[in-house]
């Protein structure tokens, strides 16, 4: 019995040194841990502050992290609604998310609940009773008459004011409001919309309309016109009355045969024809919008509403001209001046002599905006009441003149060589956009020439014109920036200030989303929403969203709906033609063509179709035909159609007569010429000549593309130091973006020659100070054009020049390439020796983060399966290879010994013992712990606790995602990987990779995302 004491009391001693060793080893993991991620954190703070990001990091805990980001990332009821109920209720308007909806309160007295993106019906809904009570106050009595709610400008505002009158005069009935309610829907509805200029005047028509259906009217009409006006195209759809408002009606279920014959009929009214116009502009249908303006009645092809609608014209000449045209019509209009015009010359000469007619009581030198100035501020003075103010006429006509401004900015920029002076000039206008207007001009100039900081500002802590100038700008900032980056990440949250529910910014908000921020499930959502509803009520977004769900058939059917603007049915079939099989893109391409024979765009999609279709000779004649078509003159239409006839000749050899054609469109200065004359003379070995025309080409369009032109045909004159010269000092500043480009160019150059050629050339661009890290993106194209011998070359030379820390990346590049062309066995070998026979962790790491990163995912096992690698990178290891698995899908021999080598069946003993002793997570280091998740064991919630310090809240939510991608859970993996791409640090590989695994995920219409802890 003693010694069976003694045995027990050994074992318990036994079991205890061996938990203390196994606790030690736990207390030096976990204190080497906290190390790393204490080196983690402050790499991170030191690079968001050398990135210069401004606003305080999301909360670290991954599920906290995605629950902040929801509710940054999510849109606010439609403000024209809120402004509404303000002005029903005299009272400040507050809405706050729960429980998924918003609840809208007023004077802390709840009055709506409505969906998180709520229609048109349900936000009319909940001003309901706010406008039963103002109709109570307002002491309204009588019944309305049924009038029409579509007319024109004149007839709207004539039927206000005398509304108003009458209302002043004490006639509180019923059918005076009803009829101040649609004839404010109708001036709404022929408002110049190129943004929201104000708000306030939308809110006005809602809240008159709100009371107008309290007091017992029929708006059904009144709020299709309102809708329609709005951008909810499926409440437009379902309110239209067929027979009181057969134009409408027409309008809105896409019957453009039945709109053009209402818009005709004797009866009709300037309402209906405005239908009939926004339809020929939306339709892009130049043809149609001449014999539109030959046909106008009463100057009406010069109204302030016909210009504001010919602002969307795609030639910017014609936009420039109506920008011009319209402040002098709103002023014309305001002082009751009757301006003529031509109906029987081009577009630009009809609008420059409406502007000079509209100027006709305008003394010499009087300056346009003092008189307008005086004019807005004196309009309809008489008028002041509930139903229309004075300050409302002025407020229509004051965003009249805002479209033409921002049309004048649009367009100035891209045809003025400076535009400064241009948004200075923007800054002096009397109407209260102008100063938005102005900032928004000068935020762009800066970030095209490579200044965030202001637009980033402007973004921050600026009114700006609309949704549309606020994705302007981060556009421009992310032509700037090397995707992903994460000021770019954090701008998306900082400009969703600028953004609400309402249609057109919904789908703003849903481009900037899926173009910087790789949301596309958020974007999707936010399309889906509206276009579901309406089918072929938004049809661009509409075509987006196919492409996005890679429905070909449904691509198919959007190019051949002949109910469909134009536009929309051609990037239907564009997107077809890079999705789908080519013949039935063809088939649709060719409709099209015969549709619009003279339509330049449409026969280059079918000629480039054609050509990557193996049909050179078909491509050409259809380059022909639009040529015969067009007649031979030098305007810029025929100009393009030259150079789509060009590139084609080109692609098939034949030099000489690829410089005949573009060269008749030299004069025009079209870049598209410049760069296919000089590159046919740099064939035909006419270097000399080629040399002038690109000064001269330099010399009159000083950016970043020209520059790439330029090199490009020096080094196909052979002139590597003359190309390194103009990439070493450009007429503007390359971007690693625009260095891309070049190697695409590069690509063509010098896939066909001999590997040494790409050497010299590299040596020539070091040699002119180009950073090898800016060379080094003129590699994948080469790999890409499948030049593995020149790609070496390159990747073999830049890694001598690479930082140690970049150095084996770039080795790695070099490896796949070699691989590539001479077997696995070569590249191995003489990776091995670059390396040496005892290569560091750092490189080790390096390489197996390049080789998981670039996809070569079978490197992950041949570079490291002759030696047992440092214990730390056997951890990394290990995970690399879990996520590879797994995005694969891989079942086999790698996974089961993958899963045998992480398998431990102590884990949850461990696990439970280290938490009892204060050292939770250390029984096994985070990279395992991660694997072993990675390939299905534990849920997120038993990572997520740990996943706070250091590099984790950006490794953490990336692995996340690839494990719900592989387990089809699609909203769950988008979530995660837009979690991950918060992180601050750009060098953290699980940020690039999230935004690349992101970029390219599948979309899922029917399976929700997994709610997150609500407990969290």
């Amino acid at each position: 019995m003693k010694r069976f004491a003694i045995f027990v009391v050994l074992c318990v001693l036994a079991a205890a040194a061996a938990v203390g060793v196994q606790a030690w080893r736990w207390r030096e993991r976990k204190l080497k841990e906290d190390e790393q991620n204490r080196e983690q954190s402050a790499a991170e703070n030191t690079a968001a502050g050398r990135l210069g990001l401004k606003t305080p990091p999301l909360p670290p805990h991954p599920l906290d992290r995605r629950i902040a980001l929801d509710d940054a990332l999510r849109l606010e009821p439609d403000r024209r609604f809120l402004l509404a109920a303000r002005e029903l209720a005299g009272a400040d308007v507050a809405a706050r998310f729960s429980d998924g909806r918003w609840i809208l309160s007023s004077g802390g007295r709840e009055f709506g609940h409505v969906a998180e993106l709520p229609d048109f019906a349900e936000l009319m809904s909940a001003l309901a009773a706010l406008g039963r009570e103002w109709v109570a106050t307002a002491k309204v009595t009588g019944k309305a008459p049924r009038i029409r709610a579509l007319r024109g400008h004149k007839e709207a505002f004539a039927a206000i004011r005398e509304a108003q009158t009458r209302w002043s005069r004490g006639d509180h009935g019923a059918a005076v409001l009803h009829d101040a309610a649609s004839a404010a829907a109708a001036l709404m509805l022929q408002l110049p919309r190129a943004f929201d200029a104000d708000d306030r005047l939308d809110a006005h028509a809602l809240a008159l309309s709100a009371a107008d259906a309290a007091a017992g009217a029929d708006v059904r009409g009144q709020q299709a016109v309102l809708a329609l006006a709005l951008g909810y195209a499926s409440a437009a759809r379902t309110l239209a009355p067929a027979n009181d408002e057969p134009a409408l009606h027409a309008f809105v279920t896409l019957d453009r045969r039945k709109l053009a014959d209402a818009a005709r009929r004797k009866e009709a009214g300037p309402g209906d024809r405005h239908l009939l116009l926004r339809w020929l502009m939306q339709d892009a249908n130049e043809q149609g919008l001449l014999r539109f303006i030959g046909a106008a009645r009463d100057n009406e092809h010069i109204s302030v509403p016909t210009v504001g609608q010919i602002l969307l014209h795609g030639d910017l000449q014609v936009v420039a001209a109506a920008s011009d045209a319209l402040p002098a019509l709103a002023l014309a209009e305001l002082e009751g001046v009757r301006a003529t015009a031509p109906t029987d010359v081009e577009l630009v000469r009809t609008l420059m002599s409406a502007r000079n007619s509209a100027l006709q009581t305008l003394a010499n030198n009087e300056d346009l905006r003092a008189r307008l100035a005086t004019d807005l501020g004196q309009a309809d003075t008489a008028q002041e009441g509930p139903l229309w103010r004075g300050a409302d006429t002025s407020a229509w006509y004051a965003a009249a003149t805002a479209a033409g401004l921002l049309g004048s900015g649009r367009s100035g920029y891209v045809l003025r060589n400076d535009a400064t002076g241009l948004a200075d000039e923007l800054g002096t206008w009397p109407v209260p956009v102008a100063a938005h207007l102005s900032r928004w001009l000068k935020a762009r100039i800066a970030a095209d020439r490579g200044s965030l900081d202001e637009a980033y500002e402007t973004l921050a802590s600026s009114r700006l014109p609309g949704a549309r100038a606020a994705a302007d700008l981060l556009d421009a900032m992310g032509r700037q920036s090397d995707s992903p980056d994460p000021r770019i990440i954090e701008a998306v949250r900082v400009a969703s200030r600028h953004f609400d529910s309402r249609p057109v910014s919904r789908l703003v908000w849903a481009e900037v989303l899926r173009a910087h921020a790789r949301d596309l499930d958020r974007s999707g959502q936010l399309i889906a929403s509206l276009v579901d509803k309406a089918p072929g009520g938004y049809p661009v977004d509409e075509v987006a969203l196919a492409g996005q769900r890679a429905s070909i058939d449904r691509l198919e059917q959007l190019a051949l709906d002949e109910r469909l603007p134009f536009p929309a049915r051609l990037e239907a079939a564009g997107a077809l033609a890079d999705r789908g099989p080519k013949a039935p893109a063809e088939r649709v391409l060719r409709r099209l063509c015969r549709e619009r024979p003279a339509d330049v765009e449409t026969h280059e999609r079918l000629i480039r179709l054609l050509h990557d279709a193996g049909k050179p000779a078909d491509a050409l004649a259809a380059a022909r035909d639009v040529l015969r078509t067009l007649g031979d003159d030098d305007s810029f239409r025929v100009a393009s159609a030259r150079c789509a006839a060009a590139r084609q000749l080109d692609a098939m050899g034949r030099h000489e007569d690829a410089l005949t054609m573009v060269e008749r469109a030299l004069p025009t200065e079209v870049v598209c010429a410049y760069r296919i004359a000089t590159v046919q003379l740099a064939h035909l070995g006419r270097k000399e000549d080629a040399e002038n025309l690109l000064l001269a080409h330099l010399a009159r369009h000083p950016q970043a593309e020209t520059a790439a032109t330029v090199a490009e045909v020096r080094w196909r004159s052979h002139d590597d130091a003359g190309a390194a010269d103009v990439l070493a000092h450009p007429p503007a500043t390359l971007t690693r973006r625009d260095f891309r480009e070049i190697g695409e160019r590069f690509a063509a150059v010098f896939r066909g020659r001999p590997a040494p050629d790409v050497k010299r050339a590299m040596e020539a661009l070091l040699q002119a100070g180009i950073q090898p890290q800016s060379i080094l993106e003129l590699g994948p194209p080469l790999a890409k054009a499948g030049a593995a011998a020149q790609a070496f070359e390159l990747y073999a030379l830049l890694s001598q020049k690479m930082p140690p820390e970049k150095s084996a990346g770039v080795l790695f590049k070099a490896w796949g390439a070699l691989r590539a062309g001479k077997g696995a066995s070569a590249a191995e070998s003489w990776l091995r020796k670059q390396l040496g026979p005892d290569p560091s962790a750092l490189a080790d790491n390096e390489l197996a983060t390049s080789a998981y990163g670039e996809r070569l995912d079978d490197a992950l096992w041949e570079l490291f399966h002759n030696r047992p690698p440092e214990p730390a990178f056997a951890d990394r290891l290990a995970l690399l290879r879990a996520a590879s698995i797994v995005r694969r899908g891989e079942r086999g021999a790698r996974r089961d010994a993958l899963l045998k080598e992480l398998a431990d069946p102590l884990a949850r003993w461990k696990a439970a013992l280290a938490r009892s002793i204060g050292l939770s997570g250390a029984y096994a280091s985070w990279e395992v712990r991660l694997a072993r998740y990675v390939l299905g064991e534990g849920r997120e919630d038993d990572f997520a606790d740990e996943a706070s310090d250091g590099s984790r809240p950006c490794e953490a939510p990336y692995y996340f995602g690839v494990r719900a991608a592989a387990e089809t859970r699609v909203r769950d993996a988008a979530a995660w990987y837009r979690v991950a791409l918060e992180c601050r640090n750009p060098e953290q590989p699980e940020f690039i990779w999230a935004y690349r695994a992101a970029s390219t995920l599948e979309q899922d219409r029917g399976l929700p995302a997994k709610l997150v802890q609500a407990a969290r």
